[in-house]
């Protein structure tokens, strides 16, 4: 990406196999956006993959300031199918980041949170589990705010997944199902 001087925050565990977060500022806004994907692939704090910039450019389009980058899995992989045959994909801290995300998007009017894991994060019924607690997070937002905005997604797959960003032209649409 020309012009990137993101200021850009990686937490990856000590024998650097996981990555639990990724964080940009990317504008001077004051809107947040967490995005949750399947497994982290080649960003961290100095190289920028395709999916981070696809993430980015949508993120701008919407004019976030603050971006965080979670995923099901924190198993750091350009090919997400080594998911499949590794003993550990999720990493032993990768439910903690996600839930302590998922908080302060409950707290935070400004924060949205968008998905975008595709059909291999039915694997480990991961999708079924980080569901579950984004329900139960979202149910806390609503009880915080009046009209606080759902969970964003660019389009289902056919098995009713989060597209995965990378799948999806750089003009796509952020909506919400409830």
């Amino acid at each position: 990406m020309k012009n990137l001087s993101l200021e850009r925050n990686c937490l990856i565990s000590k024998n650097q196999k996981y990555r639990w977060s990724l964080s940009y500022e990317i504008s001077a806004s004051k809107k947040e956006i967490i995005f949750i994907g399947l497994n982290p692939s080649l960003s961290d704090s100095i190289l920028i993959d395709n999916t981070t910039r696809k993430i980015i450019k949508i993120c701008k389009k919407y004019n976030y300031g603050k971006l965080k980058i979670l995923n099901l899995f924190a198993l750091i992989s350009s090919n997400p199918k080594k998911l499949f045959t590794h003993n550990k994909p999720v990493g032993n801290l990768n439910n903690k980041f996600l839930y302590e995300n998922l908080k302060y998007w409950s707290e935070n009017e400004n924060c949205h949170l968008w998905l975008g894991w595709g059909n291999k994060g039915i694997f480990l019924d991961r999708n079924k589990k980080v569901l579950k607690g984004i329900i139960n997070f979202y149910s806390i937002k609503k009880d915080n705010f009046k009209t606080p905005l759902g969970p964003l997604f660019i389009k289902k797959t056919i098995k009713n997944n989060p597209i995965h960003p990378l799948y999806c032209s750089d003009n796509s649409a952020l909506q919400s199902e409830y």
